[in-house]
């Protein structure tokens, strides 16, 4: 079985044809100007149950540029049937009874034609998944939270979209996460840009995350039992019972959880792993939320994005508490450009000055957890 899944990927970087900025670039620096998208007119092109979906960066002034175009489906002119807007994306749908070859738009400035992919859902029907993006986050790590989840949660298969790791060929995270007795999984490349924040602390110029979550949603996981939405550096608790079946058994298929910061010891060797994470700050902040869903639940027609469902009223009040995660901050790359401080308080020095105290009950859920592997295993060097 390959574990690999393309995206048909459509770009007018051979054009004159550019994305408006959504911020003044001469306000917002050069970092923001060279992470922002300016030239990928559609993500993903896929066919599913009579339609094809192209899932699109906000499409700003491009919008009326398709209005003008002409759209093709194996040669055969046709019409968009309907557009989705979304804050971070858009969606365009076109009726077609049977799965196309190719998609083709001759617009004013530009003519693009791509593959349409099939539709995915049937592969992880049934299963409990976990999905997120990565970019060179070490394969011990994907290995150690598969396995994790695994024993915890019943974790039955994994999509990892990869933004264009450099560190390593993703046969690598093919290796890390064979054997770890998965149903299947898959790995997608997106080597695309990520986008940056605003000065004004706004997301809107990141498109890519959000749109590649509803791929997943609509294209390859459609009809998962429950879908996890939570980063590699996150793992998940649940008394009695898994993140998977409280999602199942609740009644929206919803479960929406917060997390901790935790912390290794400052003197292991190995604080870079998570199981080295059992230290607690006691004044640290409540990390955001992330969630659980049932994709053919009451939600089915929500979109998802990073930390909430969108649409989706009182977040607050429907945060569970008895599911929740720790964030171990040590296992990261900070390949989305976070602040540095992230979980560091602004009058500390670094993570290391912090008055960290041993914390048994995350001690224990990590020993559940990693109860596979010895120490020695998992981090090489117990300190």
């Amino acid at each position: 079985m390959s574990h690999r899944i393309s995206l048909s990927t459509a770009d007018l970087g051979g054009t004159e044809v550019r994305r408006n900025f959504v911020a003044d670039p001469s306000v917002e620096g050069s970092s923001y100007a060279a992470a922002y998208d300016r030239t990928t007119l559609w993500y993903d092109a896929f066919w599913r149950d009579g339609r094809v979906y192209l899932v699109c960066p906000k499409l700003l002034n491009f919008a009326p540029l398709l209005r003008k175009a002409v759209f093709r489906l194996d040669g055969r002119i046709t019409m968009i049937a309907k557009r989705r807007s979304y804050q971070r994306y858009d969606i365009l749908e076109l009726l077609s009874r049977v799965c196309p070859v190719e998609i083709s738009v001759n617009g004013p400035g530009f003519e693009v034609a791509t593959p349409v992919s099939p539709d995915e859902t049937d592969r992880f029907a049934c299963l409990n998944t976990h999905f997120t993006m990565t970019r060179n986050s070490r394969p011990e790590w994907i290995r150690d939270y598969a396995i994790f989840n695994r024993k915890k949660h019943g974790l039955e298969a994994m999509v990892l979209f990869d933004n264009g790791s450099t560190e390593y060929p993703l046969s690598t995270l093919e290796d890390a996460l064979n054997g770890v007795g998965l149903a299947d999984f898959a790995i997608i490349s997106v080597p695309l840009r990520y986008g940056r924040k605003t000065t004004r602390n706004s997301s809107r110029a990141k498109f890519l995350q959000t749109a590649l979550m509803n791929i997943a949603r609509l294209r390859i996981l459609g009809r998962a039992r429950a879908v996890l939405n939570a980063d590699i550096d996150e793992l998940v608790w649940a008394r009695q019972g898994s993140v998977f079946d409280k999602a199942v058994n609740s009644y929206l298929g919803l479960s929406v959880f917060s997390g901790e910061w935790r912390y290794p010891n400052a003197d292991s060797a190995a604080r870079s792993r998570h199981i080295s994470h059992d230290h607690r700050w006691e004044q640290s902040r409540a990390c955001p939320f992330k969630y659980c869903i049932v994709p053919q639940g009451r939600l089915r027609n929500f979109s998802w994005d990073v930390h909430r469902v969108t649409g989706l009223p009182f977040k607050r009040m429907l945060r569970r508490a008895d599911v929740g995660f720790i964030h171990c901050h040590q296992v990261s790359t900070n390949w989305k450009a976070l602040p540095e401080r992230r979980g560091v308080p602004g009058n500390a020095g670094s993570w290391q000055t912090l008055d960290l105290t041993f914390d048994s009950r995350t001690r224990q859920l990590l020993d559940e957890g990693f109860a596979s592997q010895s120490c020695w295993q998992q981090t090489k060097a117990c300190a």
